[in-house]
């Protein structure tokens, strides 16, 4: 096949970074179109998702009132899709906004959105010098390119800022600016709990000063925030148990979700105790997915790879293990995909690893309404629920994929370590045997 005209072609440089050059202009011109198409079209009816529920609780928090008054009300198997359920300290940053209106509201917090993912980009390129022109620019098609972009921008998502405080964080730490970084994942997880696990990460790898600021920095700015908030502390007693639990919901992606899938298709799977199996098997994978990783992330010669790979590896499993994973909390992957891109660039390890990270990026890219799927969301028969098992599950197999891809490159760069250490032990034996 190298002989063929197009593919010789592009084994050529020239060729391939005109080729990348010419796609990536396509594909950012669609984006920009598509952007700004949004931005200027957002109407309180394409708000009623994600937004109308961030401006609710900014509301509460500008007027002083129960940040989750609406979610306590409408607690139910849906209710955090109706209601804000984030930590007080979102709220209270949006609050300065709610005197616009929602629509303007929504226009500013959407350039907030736009303006973090750019700058995402910028520093992931900047963490990564490995990828070099042609896989910066194939990294940047792939991220303009990748579905979950278009969904966080269309529900008008938070999870661009997380990226870039994670980023930020990340970049932070390989730079040895300690109190940046530990801040930065102070931030992350005052806006989403999840990020908390990067603190015992960084005390892992070593970095007490990172995992102390951070722990230090969180503490301020959860009491700062519970306190401008009246009742506010009713995230962690009330809003964050009942949505721990989770939902069965198709489009969630998690372990979590297809748990919740397989009991709501077969309620007396273990009789009486099907739903306490359930919540165990949940933790159970939760625990030892998190835990593994944050134990494995130790010890290569190069700590900086230690420390982007330990860092890309637990980014993936959160979303793996979290309680809901929409696709467009998929955003956060650029990070680790990068990072995996990088380490292929640098190592060399094989094709297979780069064939690997593209069928794992594929299915996390993929939807399932490209699957034969009843449009009623009710499974009919045992060929129906094999079908949509499976075809909720692609997001979920992809993750897994790019978590162990990110968990082989570590082991690799410990072995590198051990491999290191030979030819000098070898050496020493040589000069002895030559005295």
């Amino acid at each position: 096949m190298r002989r063929w005209f197009l593919i010789r072609r592009l084994y050529e440089p020239a060729f391939l970074g005109r080729l990348l050059l010419l796609l990536l202009l396509a594909i950012g011109g669609y984006y920009a179109a598509w952007s700004i198409t949004q931005w200027l079209t957002l109407t309180p009816d394409s708000l009623r998702f994600d937004f109308v529920n961030y401006f609710g609780g900014a509301q509460a928090a500008a007027h002083g009132t129960d940040i989750y008054a609406d979610f306590k009300r409408g607690w139910g198997s849906q209710a955090w899709v109706v209601a804000y359920i984030y930590p007080p300290f979102f709220a209270e940053i949006l609050a300065p906004l709610t005197p616009l209106g929602l629509v303007t509201a929504a226009r500013l917090w959407l350039l907030a959105v736009q303006g973090a993912f750019a700058a995402s980009l910028l520093l992931i390129l900047r963490l990564h010098p490995e990828l070099g022109r042609h896989g910066r620019r194939l990294f940047l098609l792939a991220a303009l390119g990748f579905m979950p972009v278009y969904l966080n921008l269309k529900f008008q998502q938070v999870a661009t800022v997380w990226l870039l405080l994670l980023t930020a964080a990340l970049w932070a730490a390989v730079r040895r600016h300690d109190g940046v970084s530990g801040l930065m994942l102070a931030l992350a997880t005052s806006l989403k709990v999840s990020p908390l696990f990067f603190l015992p990460l960084m005390a892992r790898l070593g970095r007490w000063r990172v995992a102390l600021i951070g722990c230090a920095s969180l503490i301020g700015i959860t009491v700062i925030t519970v306190a401008l908030a009246p009742g506010s502390f009713e995230f962690f007693t009330v809003v964050l148990p009942r949505i721990g639990l989770g939902t069965a919901n198709w489009d969630n992606g998690s372990i979590n979700g297809l748990v919740s899938r397989v009991v709501e298709l077969s309620p007396s799977l273990f009789g009486g105790a099907t739903a306490t199996v359930a919540k165990g098997v949940i933790a159970g994978c939760a625990t030892l997915l998190i835990g593994g990783t944050i134990w494995f992330s130790r010890g290569g010669p190069d700590h900086g790879w230690t420390l982007r790979l330990g860092m890309a590896a637990l980014t993936t499993v959160l979303l793996i293990c979290s309680s809901v994973t929409w696709q467009h909390h998929l955003v956060t992957l650029l990070l680790p995909l990068a990072t995996a891109m990088a380490w292929v660039a640098a190592r060399r390890p094989g094709a297979r690893y780069a064939v690997l990270l593209v069928i794992a990026y594929a299915m996390c890219w993929t939807d399932r309404r490209v699957f034969p799927l009843p449009a009623d969301l009710t499974v009919h028969s045992a060929a129906q629920a094999a079908l949509m098992l499976a075809g909720t599950s692609v997001k979920l197999a992809g993750m897994v994929l790019l978590w162990a891809l990110l968990l082989q490159m570590l082991r690799l760069e410990r072995r590198r370590a051990a491999g290191l250490s030979l030819p000098a032990r070898a050496g020493d034996r040589a000069a002895s045997n030559a005295a």
